[in-house]
């Protein structure tokens, strides 16, 4: 069993270098030859489809080292929840470089630069900001728009969300837990 183990330790470390290094190579390559592809929903595609060669690679070995099906079967459990755990961070790491305002901000007064027009307070009206996100999910497939209004294409973000706004509500015991006060 210790086998088994330490290959899906080495598989899972294995699948989450190849993350950084394919997310690297894709950032850098074919996202700057589209840049209309949301880098976000490229990123969680690529992180599921690592899924993939990680889990052959454990039922490979495990079928090789003669591995009970029970145990084989923990071992893609493993590796599965181990890697998704780390992409997941990963994703919302490289999200938060993407898209965080104040990180920008601080690296640009970091460099001695100034502070540029995007930063001013008339950047962050509530029009400019809802049209940045409508953007957004229309790069990342998950509304089209048809005579002038936004429809749902894709459920997975909206599922993503209605489960976000349960937990909100279990854990705060408020109905409104998933709503952003704008006063």
């Amino acid at each position: 069993m210790s086998d088994i183990r330490a290959v899906t330790l080495a598989c899972t470390v294995l699948a989450c270098a190849a993350l950084l290094v394919l997310h690297a190579l894709i950032a850098r390559f074919l996202l700057a030859k589209n840049p209309q592809t949301s880098p976000q929903k490229t990123t969680a595609i690529l992180s599921l489809a690592l899924n993939i060669p990680l889990s052959t690679a454990i039922v490979t070995s495990g079928l090789r080292l003669q591995v009970p099906s029970g145990e084989l079967l923990l071992a893609i459990v493993y590796g599965v929840l181990a890697f998704n755990s780390v992409a997941y961070a990963y994703f919302h790491f490289f999200n938060l470089s993407e898209t965080g305002r104040r990180i920008r901000m601080l690296l640009q007064l970091l460099e001695g630069d100034q502070i540029v027009a995007d930063y001013q307070p008339a950047s962050y009206s509530v029009e400019a900001m809802v049209s940045q996100r409508l953007v957004r999910l229309l790069q990342m497939g998950q509304i089209f728009e048809s005579g002038g209004r936004y429809r749902i294409e894709s459920r997975f973000l909206l599922a993503t969300a209605k489960m976000i706004r349960f937990v909100g509500q279990l854990t705060t015991g408020r109905a409104d837990a998933a709503r952003v006060d704008t006063v």
